[in-house]
C-alpha cells in the first residue's frame, strides 16, 4: 500500500470533496515532514508517477516565472519603452 493509499484510508471519513480540506491536510503533513520523509514518499512512486510529479512541478514553476515577468512588464519595471 502506498503512502497516498494509507493517507486516504486514514482520512477518508473526514475529507469532503472540498479542495481546501485536501490542501490543508497536505500542508499540515508537509510542515511536519523532514527531507528524509519526503524522499521516502518519492521512492514509493513508480516511474510514471515520478514523471508526472516532476512534470507538474516544472510546469507550475515555469508558469509562475512567466507570470512574474509579465507582471513586471506591465508595471514597467524601469523599462524605458513603457514611458511615453
Amino acid at each position: 500500500m502506498t503512502f497516498v493509499d494509507e493517507l486516504y484510508e486514514h482520512y477518508k471519513n473526514v475529507l469532503t470533496a472540498d479542495d481546501e480540506d485536501v490542501d490543508i491536510l497536505v500542508a499540515t503533513l508537509l510542515n511536519e515532514f523532514t527531507k528524509e520523509d519526503m524522499l521516502d514518499v518519492l521512492t514509493e512512486l513508480n516511474s510514471r508517477e515520478l514523471l508526472q510529479l516532476t512534470g507538474m512541478y516544472l510546469s507550475n514553476e515555469l508558469k509562475k516565472r512567466i507570470a512574474i515577468d509579465r507582471a513586471n512588464e506591465m508595471k514597467g519595471d524601469g523599462d524605458p519603452e513603457f514611458y511615453h
